[in-house]
């Protein structure tokens, strides 16, 4: 059975294979801006808060944080990107050689920025984020420079990540040049879109989305158990891949196969452990290196799961650790007991 194989003691195992794994991460490269904000009265002028700076601070973003959080976790990652002609895409870069980040591979466009998100903190509450991006895709040489860039990387790694933020970047030509190109040499390919471009995945090894992009990419209402069902089966014959893990909030997260759906209790309780800034890259760079390493889609579902809780509970500006992981997943006894599975078909 396949949750026989989501033991801690083969998880445990499993996880000692993340140190070392090679992995090409392609994607929208962001820069994240949080501006601090101290309030101390209501503007005269208008019923907003008026404060003083306190600060601001930088981190990578997109593609660019999965990567930071990779090599956090022990692997050894090569990254593909886009940046401006500009101090952003300049501090990235600075960033990624900081952080042990092969990059290589990241290109500057000095026709469009590096895309930047500000995010107005008031008294620690996030209050507003201003974007300073273009969404529209990259013309076709761009994206075709991408793929040159990528292509001779993909037969040296253990895993590809297409991860997709709506920044441009990832593109229908750069994303079927990227699985066929994987085909070929026999890796596995973990996507993580975004929605513009959901059902351009088609042929990847597994996805990793939340609800709200997987549903925008069926135009199913997801009303119930059945729907859901329903939802999953459609993405799984129109995308041709493994397996589909949908993030769903409070609810936990939900594997997809031809066979089974799997439910997982979110970590920890009913907490909405899925908005927080890193958590997303954290849980997928965790479902990416499970499978990398060998194991199956149940357990790194687990992991997964076990990564979106930890990530959640640290600090913006920290990754997560392969230590804090290992602890955590020690302690996932209670959390496998209450794994619901039914069979696609009854």
């Amino acid at each position: 059975m396949p949750l026989e194989t989501v033991d801690k003691g083969r998880l445990a195992d499993l996880l000692r294979h993340f140190q070392g794994r090679k992995v090409l991460v392609v994607g929208d490269l962001i820069v994240s801006r949080f501006v601090e904000v101290a309030a101390r009265k209501l503007a005269r002028e208008a019923p907003v808060p008026a404060g003083d700076y306190v600060g601001e601070t930088f981190l990578p973003g997109g593609a660019a944080n999965l990567s930071r959080e990779l090599v956090s976790l022990g692997a050894s990652v090569s990254l593909v990107g886009l940046v401006g002609s500009d101090e952003y895409g300049s501090w990235l870069k600075s960033e990624f050689s900081r952080s042990g980040v092969t990059s290589s591979g990241v290109l500057t466009d000095s026709s469009r920025p590096t895309p930047l998100r500000t995010w107005i903190m008031v008294n620690t509450f996030h209050t507003l984020r201003i974007d300073r991006e273009d969404r529209r895709d990259v013309p076709l040489p761009i994206a075709k420079r991408l793929l040159v860039e990528a292509e001779p990387q993909i037969e040296g790694v253990d895993c590809v990540i297409v991860s997709d933020y709506d920044r441009g970047s990832i593109t229908s030509h750069l994303i079927g040049g990227l699985v066929a190109a994987a085909h070929a040499a026999g890796k596995i390919v973990v996507g993580q879109p975004k929605m513009h471009h959901y059902l351009d995945f088609s042929g990847v090894t597994y996805i990793k989305s939340n609800l709200e992009e997987a549903a925008h990419a069926t135009g199913m209402a997801i009303v119930n158990d059945t729907s859901l069902r329903n939802m999953g089966v459609n993405l799984l014959s129109r995308l041709d891949c493994k397996a589909i893990l949908v993030t769903r909030g409070e609810s936990g997260v939900t594997l997809f196969d031809k066979d089974n759906v799997t439910l997982f209790p979110p970590m920890g309780g009913r907490k909405n452990l899925f908005s927080k800034v890193g958590v997303r890259d954290a849980m997928t760079g965790v479902f990416a290196l499970a499978v990398a390493s060998g194991g199956n889609a149940y357990q790194a579902s687990v992991l997964s799961d076990v990564a979106g809780q930890a990530r959640s509970e640290l600090p913006r500006a920290a990754t997560l650790s392969f230590h804090d992981l290992e602890a955590r997943t020690e302690k996932t006894d209670d959390f496998v007991r209450r794994i619901v599975q039914a069979p696609v078909r009854r």
